[in-house]
Formats: structure tokens, C-alpha cells, sequence
């Protein structure tokens, strides 16, 4: 190709009409392509000494249609160079016009519109077209360099707003945990990459302008947002401005989103654990002092804000501390549902509160193992996320542990204060008078019952022994009557919630002192003990079964024993009536010799069977489980099966005698401590364990004289292992 132009140049040289060189130029540069030409005119200008206005005009046209199909975007600095050769070659060109020229050469200014087109072009039409060149030649390059800016600045602005979301992600991997952990460092990187996105949408919006003005090849520089959906995968990428559609992360709406967030469920989130965490202390204060009608009985922290909590933090320091709060709520409510009231209290010692001890246990466990949960949550990011509670409130780490250690003493406190209060119940009732009435409504008569015990009966009037309540919510009660003439009778009668008495029945013996000590439902049948004790001590018994509608006698039978009777256990399941007796002294903890007389009638009140127990004691309750039945109560001296004596020092303790349905001891077990323990009331929890509370040091008679009792709670397993114990 360099040949083929070298030659044409050469054959020129020689010709000596410059009109006619440059016609063969012309002539020839018609069949080359654009190139070819572009070279050949260039080649044909350095050749000259003069400069050719009509070969560089010619340039000019070839340098125009280059640039017109260029890519401004990926090819600037060839046309930054074909900028620069078409600004100097149509200057010469119009430096170097003259009229002459236009009348020699003026049919080589191919396409510049001409008045006269035999003629050509005129000076006047050349130039102006020479100078409108040079017009469009600016305002190209007004906005090569205005787009090229715009698209710099909008690839430049969206490429910090990846850096910035970079940095935001790299803050925290999870954004449920981000949305809690705003500060203002973060809120300058969100006002960042806010504003830098602003500024991407700003320049391409004006480029979209630009290029709508003076087009530049087929760019539109049109855009699509796309939603940034999932954090950590969205919004890291990179975008191709130069595609056909432009795929951005819409920042702006992400951080709209976020800030939304923030301010509608973090914000609520926020308030409402503060508002809660303020509730829920009223409710744990007054609870642990005794109040409970202000708080709601069962309460539950709302289950819906709860699940907001964990919808943002699965393990939350938050959501830890509500359910940490709810449960020892919990547990005070079941504290407190036992309220000091020895006469409800004296009047089902049997079994007074439904498992209230165990129940308790249970609910003080899970509260005081929430607070350690609670403890071992505690972190920075946690406080952090909540820090209008945790910090502003409780004062960080150090702060929240406080309150763990305060709660789980005060768990403690008031369970041995509850086990002191009810064992001080007991010994009101069986050692102290009582001021606990009741007054009954009998035939639109106010009767007033008393409830004292039974070695306080003097004046006239009814004095309740004992209560029990039927499966249909019949309350029965049983005591003693002592008529104006100071006459004794034992007394059993039906009582409805508004203690009006439905049936009342009373039974006379013949002795100087008569009560019904026991009343228990079976079924339809009331099952009581009619107790007769004369002057000289000589005790009577008589086993009574009920009408339990009308309190009629259905069944009566003298039993021949000779001490008081303690415990009567209704066995439902094998229609059996389990009696225990001990001693002849009316006071429950009297620690005397007895003969423990275990006596099994059947539905008919025959004896089934009888057993003997020499020891040294008193008796608390009988209980069934597994076909055996276990006789407990308090000793300082007992025989065992295998007739060896043991005696404590150390003042009393525990033993629990097993008996099987025919009579036949099976086991027996005695639990013994550093310190005296007196049982003052066992029951059964289920049929693995039974839980008793014991007086610590003090004998029940000589604790009735101290100001302050000390207590203990124990759970025992029937198989003769201690489970649990308070103190």
C-alpha cells in the first residue's frame, strides 16, 4: 500500500501543473477505500510546500466520518488525535482559501451545497462551510468531554458507593444485628453512600441528556435498579456503564429500608423492652412483697413481642431477660398463691397446697437457671443492641451481673422466708391459739366456728379440726361441738362456698370428750374418726361412713386401739382406709414414747390388717404409692426391721416406715442431719419423692416462744435419698 502511494507521489513530482497533480490525486483516491485515501491526500500535503485547501478539506471529510464511528467512551485518544488533525487541516484549509482557489479547485469541495452546481462552489460557500466544520468541530468536542465527565463521575460515585456498602458489611455480617448497632459513624457511612448514589442517578440522568442532545453512536445510558434483597450477596457488584442497560443496586432504597426499620421495629423494639423491663420490676417488687392484685395472675411477656425480638436476634440478651423475668414472676405468683392464712393452711396440712413446695421448686429452678442462662448472654453486641436498657439502665456487664446475683438471692430468701411462714402456720395451730374464725350460716344462724386446738377447747361453740374438699368442690369440715352445758360432741358438716352449711351431723358417744378428728371423701361417703376421751385418758375411737349428700350414718365401727388417732388415708383404688395411731397426747409434735398402730379396714370396716411400731416420736402423714404405703413423721428413737434401736443425739429427725398391702413392713428409712430436724408436715409429690418441712434446732414447743423460726424444705425419694433440700 506504501508502495502503491509512493509511486503515485513520485509519478507527481514530474508533473508541472500542480492543478493537474492533485486531479489525479483525486481521481484516484475514488476507487481506495477509506484508508488508502486518507493516507494518499496526507502524503500528497507533506509533498507540497504550499498547503492545498481542497486536499485538506478533503482530509477534514475523511477525519469527520472516522471520528462520527468511533467509541467516544473506549477509543478517546484516537479521537482525541483525529480531533486534533481535523482542527489543523480545516484551519489551513480556510487559512489557505482564497478566491482563486475556490475558482481552480472549487469542484473538489465535494459536498459543500453549492447555488450553481455547474460552476461549483463559490469562495463565499466554501468558507462558510469551512467555518461550520469548524462550529460542529466544537461542539463535538464539547460533548465528548461533557459525556466522558458525566459517565466518569457516575462509574466513579458508584463505585464508593460499593466501597462504602463494603465497609457497612464488613461492620457486621448479619444485618438483623446491624439494624441494633447504629451509631454515628455508621449513620455517616449510610448519609455516604446516600449521597453518592444520589450523585450516580444525578450524572446519568444528565448524560442520558447529553446524549439525547448529540448523539454519539447507539448509547442511551439507560438503567435498571435492582433490589438489594439479600445482604452480603447484593449490592457488592460492579456495573457495566457502557451496556445497553446499566444494572445498579438501589442503594437508595436499601438505606430507606433501612433507616424505616430502625425507626419503626427497632425503635418499638427499643421502648417496648424498656416499657417491660419497668413493668416487669413493679411486678417482681411487689410480688416479693406479698401484693399480688396488681399483677396479672399467669402472666406471660406478649408472645408477639417476643417473636419481634427474635425475629432480629435468635439468641437475644432482650428476649433473654423477658423470659428471664416472666419465669421468676412465675415463680413468686406460686409463692404467693399460698397466702398466710393458717386457717386455710392448719385445715389441709395433709396435703395443703396441691404439691405447693414442689411446684415451687420447679419454677424457682427454671428461674434461677434463665438467670444463669441470662448471665452467660451477656456480651457487648448484646448490651449494645438494647443499650437504652442495658447500659443506660443497669450499667453494662458489671451491672447486669448485680442484677442476676440480687435476683437469684431473692429467689432464695423468699422461698426459706415462705418455708418459715408455713412452718410458723403449723406451729400456730397445733401449739398456739388462733384468731382465725370462721362464721357459718346454719338455718339463717350465724354459727361461729372456731379454729384452735383441740387442748384449747373450753367454751361453748363449735371448734374446727379438720377440712377437706370432694372432687364436686364440697368443702367438709369436722371438729368438736361443746353445747351450753358443756357438753362434748364430735361434729361433721357440709359447707358451700359462701359457707352456709348444707348438712350438719353431731355424734355422742358417751365420753367427757368427743370430735370427729378426720374427715375424708370417698366417692359419694364421707369417711371420719369419732374420738371419745374420757378423764382418766382412756381413749375411744369409732370409724364413721357418710352420706355425702346428707351426712346420714351408713356404716359404723368401734375400733379397738388405745392411742389417738394421727393420719386416716382413704385408698380409693383398693378400698381401703389406712389409720395411724400414736400416743394419747392431744399436742401433734409431743415427742413421747409411742406405740405406732397401723390399722387397714376394708369397705366394710373390717380390719384387714394391723401392724405395731415401737418408737420414740410423732407422726405426720401417711401416703401411698406403688401398692406400699409409708407411714412418716419426726423421732429420736426407733427399731428398725432388723429390731435395731437407734437413737439420735442430736434431738429428732426423719424416718419413713413402708408397709405393703397385707401388712408386712417392706423398708424403712431414717435421715438424720448435723442439727435437730422436726418434720412438722410431709406429703407426697409424686410417685417418686415426698417433700417435708422440717423446724431446724428448735423443738416445736420451744420454737412456739422465739420470735423468728428457721426452717428447711427437703425432697425425699421413697427409696431413701435426699433430692433437694433448702438449707
Amino acid at each position: 500500500m506504501k508502495k502503491y502511494i509512493l509511486l503515485i507521489i513520485t509519478a507527481l513530482i514530474f508533473t508541472t501543473s500542480f492543478a493537474q497533480r492533485y486531479k489525479v490525486i483525486y481521481e484516484n483516491i475514488k476507487s481506495m477505500d477509506e484508508n488508502e485515501a486518507y493516507l494518499t491526500l496526507e502524503a500528497f500535503s507533506r509533498s507540497i510546500s504550499n498547503s492545498h485547501s481542497a486536499s485538506l478539506y478533503k482530509l477534514s471529510t475523511i477525519i469527520e466520518h472516522r471520528i462520527s464511528s468511533y467509541d467516544p467512551f473506549l477509543q478517546e485518544m484516537t479521537i482525541y488525535q483525529n480531533l486534533k488533525n481535523l482542527n489543523l487541516y480545516l484551519n489551513l484549509a480556510l487559512l489557505n482559501l482564497n478566491e482563486k482557489v475556490a475558482r481552480q479547485d472549487g469542484e473538489y469541495f465535494d459536498g459543500i451545497a453549492a447555488e450553481n452546481p455547474k460552476k461549483g462552489p463559490t469562495y463565499e460557500e466554501i468558507n462558510t462551510a469551512l467555518q461550520t466544520k469548524l462550529e460542529n468541530l466544537k461542539l463535538y468536542n464539547k460533548y465528548f468531554e461533557q459525556n466522558r465527565n458525566f459517565l466518569l463521575q457516575a462509574a466513579t460515585k458508584y463505585n464508593t458507593c460499593i466501597e462504602l456498602f463494603g465497609e457497612i458489611n464488613k461492620r457486621n455480617s448479619k444485618l438483623k444485628d446491624l439494624y441494633f448497632l447504629v451509631d454515628e459513624s455508621l449513620r455517616q457511612q449510610l448519609n455516604d453512600l446516600q449521597t453518592n448514589f444520589d450523585s450516580t442517578l444525578f450524572y446519568l440522568a444528565e448524560l442520558q441528556k447529553s446524549v439525547t442532545e448529540y448523539p454519539m453512536l447507539n448509547y442511551k445510558f439507560k438503567y435498571k435498579l435492582n433490589p438489594i434483597n439479600i445482604y452480603r450477596m447484593h449490592g457488592l457488584t460492579q456495573a457495566n456503564f457502557l451496556a445497553a442497560e446499566i444494572q445498579l443496586w438501589d442503594f437508595r432504597q436499601w438505606i430507606n429500608s433501612f433507616y424505616k426499620t430502625i425507626d419503626d421495629e427497632v425503635a418499638y423494639l427499643h421502648n417496648n423492652v424498656k416499657d417491660l423491663d419497668n413493668q416487669h420490676e413493679n411486678y417482681i417488687n411487689m410480688l416479693a412483697d406479698n401484693n399480688i392484685n396488681d399483677v396479672p395472675s399467669n402472666y406471660k411477656v406478649p408472645q408477639y413481642l417476643l417473636n419481634k425480638i427474635y425475629k432480629y436476634d435468635f439468641i437475644s440478651l432482650a428476649g433473654s431477660l423477658m423470659v428471664c423475668q416472666q419465669a421468676q414472676i412465675d415463680y413468686l405468683q406460686q409463692l404467693t398463691s399460698f397466702q398466710k392464712d393458717t386457717s386455710f393452711f392448719a385445715l389441709n396440712r395433709n396435703t395443703p397446697t396441691n404439691n405447693f413446695f414442689s411446684l415451687s421448686i420447679s419454677k424457682k429452678h427454671v428461674s434461677d437457671s434463665l438467670l444463669t442462662d441470662f448471665e452467660k448472654n451477656i456480651s457487648e453486641e448484646g448490651m449494645k443492641k438494647y443499650s437504652n436498657v442495658f447500659i443506660d439502665k443497669y450499667n453494662g456487664a458489671d451491672g447486669l451481673k448485680q442484677y442476676v446475683n440480687e435476683h437469684a438471692d431473692l429467689n432464695k430468701s423468699l422461698f426459706d422466708s415462705k418455708i418459715n411462714a408455713i412452718a410458723q402456720m403449723m406451729l400456730d395451730y397445733n401449739i398456739k391459739d388462733s384468731a382465725n374464725n370462721h362464721f357459718l350460716i346454719y338455718n339463717s344462724d350465724t354459727i361461729f366456728a372456731q379454729i384452735v386446738p383441740q387442748t384449747e377447747i373450753k367454751a361453748p361453740g363449735y371448734y374446727i379440726h379438720n377440712k377437706s374438699v370432694t372432687t364436686s368442690k364440697q368443702t367438709l369440715i369436722s371438729g368438736t361441738y361443746v353445747s351450753p352445758k358443756k357438753e362434748m360432741l364430735g361434729f361433721v358438716a357440709s359447707i358451700d362456698t359462701a359457707k352456709n352449711i348444707q348438712w350438719l351431723k353431731q355424734f355422742k358417744q358417751g365420753a367427757a370428750l368427743r370430735s370427729c378428728l378426720h374427715v375424708m371423701p370417698i366417692n359419694a361417703e364421707i369417711a371420719t374418726i369419732v374420738t371419745s376421751t374420757t378423764k382418766t385418758g382412756d381413749i375411744t375411737n369409732f370409724m364413721l361412713l357418710l352420706d355425702g349428700n346428707t351426712g346420714d350414718v351408713k356404716q359404723s365401727m368401734k375400733l379397738n386401739v388405745k392411742e389417738m388417732p394421727r393420719k386416716l388415708l382413704v385408698d380409693d383404688i383398693d378400698n381401703k382406709f389406712i389409720i395411724v395411731f400414736g400416743g394419747k397426747s392431744q399436742q401433734l409434735f409431743t415427742m413421747e414414747p409411742n406405740n405406732m398402730h397401723v390399722c387397714c379396714l376394708d369397705s366394710k370396716l373390717n380390719t384387714a390388717w394391723e401392724s405395731n411400731i415401737p418408737f420414740t416420736g410423732y407422726i405426720c402423714n401417711v401416703v401411698k404409692t406403688n401398692d406400699i404405703y409409708y407411714i412418716t413423721g419426726g423421732f429420736s428413737k426407733i427399731k428398725g426391721f432388723d429390731n435395731e434401736e437407734t437413737d439420735l443425739e442430736n434431738g429428732c429427725g426423719f424416718f419413713e416406715y413402708s408397709i405393703d398391702g397385707d401388712g408386712n413392713w417392706a423398708n424403712d428409712h431414717y435421715y438424720d442431719s448435723e442439727t435437730a430436724s422436726y418434720p412438722l408436715w410431709v406429703s407426697k409429690v409424686d410417685n417418686m419423692k415426698l417433700e417435708v418441712v422440717s423446724l431446724l434446732n428448735n423443738a416445736p414447743q420451744s420454737a412456739s416462744d422465739s420470735t423468728t423460726i428457721e426452717a428447711a424444705y427437703i425432697q425425699y425419694s421413697f427409696d431413701g435419698y435426699e433430692l433437694f433440700r433448702s438449707k
